[in-house]
């Protein structure tokens, strides 16, 4: 290898080094950059997150059906307490799961979605607007009826759910018509007393998918217990001087 090849490599392998350092602290520089976006979204949810969410008890009862194939409607009533009332259009299911087991037993599960914003009321808060939600359901029976044989309709009742095996979960955000104020929610079904359901599988598979269902959930008569958390951003909390 001659000098002047040498001093040529030379000359590139310096050049690169200094490159490297450039880009490595332009890339250090970056990432201590304050996230004005990142800010912003932790900003808007610090005042509602200040204290603890608030939690009520009532009883309702949902009237759930819903389809992989077209939109569905779940329907939730409050009949006493503090809680939610409304009636929303739902999406096709994309992921679900239905699963024979054993002789007898039987679980499905789905998470589904509102096909745009919906109207709701709120005891003790008043109407509003629920402009995010997310459904996820689970539920495990220990007996149901399947009269026309695999892969057709499977019918249980209350008295076939587990014990303690009816998960119904929504999480989104409530907001108040009167004054626009936001309240992340979280709902919480308890232990299912009274009513039914119709699962209809895709196939006959043991474990396969749902194609549609329509489910009952309480009643009038006897309603389930339902937990609800409401974070809320409070305003003139004084401070307190420690004597």
């Amino acid at each position: 290898m001659g000098i002047a090849n040498f001093r040529e490599r030379q000359n590139w392998a310096m050049y690169v080094s200094i490159v490297a350092l450039v880009v490595s602290l332009a890339s250090f520089s970056h990432s201590n950059l304050p996230n004005p976006s990142a800010q912003n979204n932790e900003d808007d949810w610090k005042g509602v997150r200040q204290y603890p969410p608030l939690v009520f008890n009532s009883s309702a009862w949902l009237d759930c059906s819903i389809s992989s194939s077209e939109n569905g409607r779940q329907v939730m009533t409050t009949l006493s307490g503090q809680g939610f009332s409304f009636d929303a259009i739902m999406l096709p299911i994309k992921s679900s799961k239905l699963q024979l087991i054993g002789q007898n037993g039987m679980m499905y599960k789905f998470d589904s979605f509102p096909s745009t914003a919906v109207k709701a009321h709120f005891s003790g808060l008043g109407d509003g607007l629920i402009t995010e939600m997310k459904s996820e359901v689970e539920v495990s029976v220990s007996s149901f009826k399947q009269p026309d044989g695999a892969g057709t309709a499977i019918h249980f009742t209350a008295t076939d759910i587990a014990a303690d095996s009816a998960y119904v979960e929504f999480t989104g955000v409530f907001v108040r018509t009167s004054d626009h104020k936001p309240f992340p929610y979280r709902v919480l079904f308890g232990k299912v007393r009274d009513g039914s359901g119709t699962v209809v599988p895709v196939n006959s598979a043991p474990n396969t998918t749902i194609l549609r269902k329509q489910v009952t959930l309480g009643s009038v008569r006897s309603p389930v217990t339902v937990t609800t958390a409401l974070y809320e951003a409070e305003e003139n909390v004084a401070k307190l001087k420690i004597p």
